[in-house]
């Protein structure tokens, strides 16, 4: 009698079935939801299959408001990057098309997944009408065992089905069914304590500073430092690349150190023809040749002669003059050409050319052409738009290269010639001397004549007409 004048200034919300196995909760359900009930609910210790279909609970509509919103971010995402690379402000890079589908898919496919998992946390708060901070089931004692071994059926009494007396008659007559309860609405307060409203503005309050400070600092310009909260990253005792450091530390001022003389990488190849491209008849210059070191400068025998008297200077070619019937003084030397490799210095086999082709589709065929002609995508490109820097790639077959020997182009392929960059640091040396034996397969494909072909090949081609 107390919990009734308790209950009787509160506002009932609903009624509530307990039982004591599932099977009563699922005829209980089956006969809810035929009678016409749809705002139900049930709540057992441990999932119970069959649950929905008995309540008619229809599936969730979270999978479409993922999928959504994961082809919205898509959308945004494929949209943003052609706005801003393609119309906006379109950004030329060795000539390649300002928009390609290709290189967008990572930031497509990182907005779809942000999109969609934001979609998953906001759409099952929605869905689940959370978060909740007062249940009033909690205040039915009973239904503390509903993690325990108990099971509860209940029904709104919004629900249009809802009756007083059709309704608790039908919850009595449940088969199984150990008590009828009601549920009256929480009457603690609603609102939320203003301690937590305080604390929550204060949140709000710091949490704007940083985005307020950012966006000062973007609309303004400062003489001061920028603020570096880790500093170890930015300020630290080292040096770029292309820069010059104290004295004190290198005595030439150079940042970057050169190879030590005489050193060779434990990881290099010492044959050097073949790491080279250069014949070993002197050691001594293929190593000078690997190092790319100049000779140091002897300025003290050559600076004070541009300064000797106009006599002593004019008397000095007479000093050198070659006496009668010797040979002229030579003419100054020019740079001596190396001592090129003049085959390959590898056992060609059909994989060696097919590895040479490959290599050569990737690293080469982009400006040489796949055939050689100087015409791939690259040239292309850049003659179409009519770039004024460009330098068309050489045309492997010009007599210039035909007769070239195989070391040379070796040595192109490694250190790079005018606007060509060196592939050394990328392709290994066995992989550049198969490009140069797939080059020279392919110069042959004009040079070549008949004699050259294996007597049943040349019958192929002939049946064929080629």
């Amino acid at each position: 009698m107390a919990q009734e004048s308790n209950n009787s200034d509160q506002k009932l919300i609903g009624l509530m079935a307990q039982f004591d196995d599932p099977d009563s909760l699922l005829v209980a359900c089956e006969k809810v939801r035929k009678a016409g009930y749809t705002k139900t609910d049930a709540f057992t210790p441990f999932p119970l299959h069959g649950i929905d279909e008995a309540l008619g609970i229809k599936p969730t509509i979270l999978p479409w408001i993922v999928l959504s919103l994961g082809i919205i971010g898509g959308t945004a995402g494929l949209a943003l990057q052609y706005y801003t690379n393609a119309f906006d402000y379109p950004f030329m890079i060795s000539a390649k098309p300002t928009f390609s589908l290709p290189a967008n898919i990572p930031v497509i496919f990182e907005l779809v997944i942000l999109h969609a998992a934001i979609a998953v946390f906001i759409g099952m708060l929605a869905l689940n009408r959370l978060p909740t901070f007062s249940n009033p089931l909690f205040r039915v004692p009973e239904f503390a065992r509903a993690t325990d071994d108990k099971f509860f059926l209940t029904v709104d009494i919004n629900d249009p089905s809802y009756k007083p007396n059709k309704t608790r008659e039908l919850f009595d007559g449940f088969r199984g069914q150990t008590a009828v309860l009601e549920v009256y609405e929480d009457p603690s307060e609603a609102n939320l304590p203003p301690v937590i409203k305080i604390v929550g503005l204060c949140a709000i309050v710091i949490a704007l500073i940083p985005p307020l400070l950012l966006w000062k600092a973007y609309n303004s310009t400062s003489t001061v430092p920028r603020i570096n909260p880790i500093r170890d990253m930015d300020v630290q005792l080292r040096a770029d690349t292309q820069t010059t450091m104290p004295s004190d530390i290198f005595a030439d001022g150079r940042a970057m150190r050169p190879r030590i003389p005489g050193t060779v990488s434990r990881s290099d190849s010492l044959d050097t023809e073949f790491v080279t491209g250069i014949a070993a008849d002197s050691d001594e210059q293929n190593v000078v040749f690997l190092q790319e070191e100049d000779k140091p400068a002897e300025p003290a025998a050559e600076e004070p002669a541009e300064e000797k008297p106009a006599e002593e200077a004019a008397e000095q070619p007479m000093a050198e003059a070659p006496a009668d019937g010797q040979a002229p003084a030579a003419a100054p030397a020019e740079e001596n050409e190396p001592n090129w490799v003049k085959i390959a210095p590898i056992k060609v086999t059909q994989s060696t050319v097919e590895r040479g082709q490959k290599r050569y589709n990737i690293y080469c065929s982009v400006c040489h052409g796949l055939a050689g002609d100087g015409d791939g995508l690259v040239s292309q490109r850049a003659i179409e738009r009519e770039q004024p820097t460009w330098v068309p790639p050489t045309n492997l077959h010009t007599d210039y290269l035909l007769t070239q020997p195989d070391g040379k182009i070796f040595n192109t392929i490694t250190h790079g010639i005018r606007k060509m960059k060196g592939y050394g640091d990328q392709i290994p040396p066995e992989d550049r001397w198969a490009i140069v034996t797939y080059i020279r397969a392919l110069q042959k494909t004009r040079t070549g004549t008949e004699s050259e072909i294996p007597a049943v090949e040349l019958k192929e081609l002939e049946i064929k007409g080629q």
